[in-house]
């Protein structure tokens, strides 16, 4: 469908399906690119392989409350004296989701890997820790949003184990500047894919 009269097209609106976020021990020397998740490319997943490696473990269902929230933080611009001139301070981009499994992958980033006998060691909840990130946004459209960047956990709010209720973990996950990523110019990179009609 296109646009109506007035300019509006119910298609294009952004009515989310489902998401994933996939991620990867970071490995320095290894770049991200934009090629790697072009419009043009069908399967990203396939294409990030030789980055991401065998390694690379999806975080798992996400509770549907807890859905991936992006967010920008940043000090105030800078105002200058002529009117009209403004620069904008360097932004924290983070992407906030509550993780619903405890698996190997959420444990990872969260209380780090266990010793030889399964034992955690536990210093803290977070990890300092980088991770080759991959994410993807399915709309009802046929569109997909891909990002693909450097991550670093940087919140983790656990809910109460409730009986009979989903006990998530709220990650909140800082998009880092890394020379891994469009050679240090970006925080992510995001492109946008839509599957040809059947």
């Amino acid at each position: 469908m296109t646009a109506d009269a007035q300019g509006n097209d119910l298609t294009a609106v952004k009515n989310v399906v489902t998401s994933k976020i996939i991620i990867a021990p970071y490995a320095a020397g290894k770049q991200l690119t934009a090629s790697q998740i072009a419009s043009t490319v069908a399967d990203p997943e396939t294409s990030l392989k030789s980055v991401f490696g065998t390694d690379q473990s999806a975080v798992g269902l996400i509770t549907s409350d807890g859905a991936p929230q992006d967010a920008r933080d940043a000090d105030d611009a800078t105002e200058f004296h002529q009117p009209g001139y403004q620069m904008n301070a360097d932004p924290t981009l983070t992407l906030a989701f509550t993780v619903a499994e405890d698996n190997a992958t959420t444990r990872l980033l969260t209380i780090g890997k266990p010793d030889t006998t399964g034992v955690y060691h536990v210093k803290d909840i977070i990890q300092d820790t980088k991770w080759f990130a991959y994410q993807e946004t399915v709309y009802k459209s046929g569109v997909t949003r891909r990002r693909l960047g450097v991550i670093q956990i940087t919140g983790n709010e656990p809910a109460q184990d409730t009986r009979g209720e989903v006990s998530g973990l709220a990650l909140t996950a800082t998009w880092q500047i890394d020379s891994a990523v469009d050679s240090g110019n970006s925080r992510y990179l995001q492109s946008y894919y839509t599957a040809p009609k059947a």
